[in-house]
């Protein structure tokens, strides 16, 4: 008598497993803006000081200040409602953006940047940060090649 419960994880196909990764990654992602904004939120002063410290104009400041947990948000928003393309554009922008910064603190262009992540990743060195946000990135990047993919698939343009 054959071992069923073997024989049930030799049926797995590749696409299959390909689309459980994406819908790890896709969570992962959700579970990183929905925790990036309730971060900023629950010490929401200390978010705004750390904003105010930025290397940027006030006005850039006090924009960014608002539109980082408006995007986050989108983002997390998108990719918990289904709209896991739009959701991972943005998430894709706002890991790039975080990313470029990150950059230009270790190159020294700003000197003195605080770190408003808020929460466990605040803790990291920048250079931690950057390492993480390359993970991200690559998750994030090939969750949406796959959407694409299956979208051209399905299009008959592939």
């Amino acid at each position: 008598m054959e071992n069923s419960y073997s024989n049930k994880w030799a049926h797995i196909s590749y696409d299959r497993l390909v689309s459980h990764l994406n819908t790890v990654g896709i969570l992962l992602l959700t579970l990183l803006w929905s925790y990036a904004v309730f971060a900023k939120l629950a010490d929401l002063k200390l978010y705004q000081l750390q904003m105010k410290e930025q290397p940027f104009s006030y006005l850039i400041q006090q924009l960014l200040t608002f539109l980082v947990p408006i995007l986050e948000l989108t983002a997390a928003a998108l990719l918990i409602f289904n709209k896991h393309k739009w959701g991972l554009w943005l998430s894709l922008s706002l890991i790039l953006g975080f990313s470029i910064y990150i950059t230009l603190i270790l190159t020294h262009v700003f000197p003195n940047a605080p770190c408003s992540c808020g929460g466990f990743i605040s803790k990291m060195s920048w250079e931690g940060h950057l390492y993480f946000n390359m993970l991200l990135f690559s998750i994030n990047l090939g969750c949406l090649i796959k959407i694409i993919k299956k979208e051209r698939r399905l299009s008959g343009k592939e």
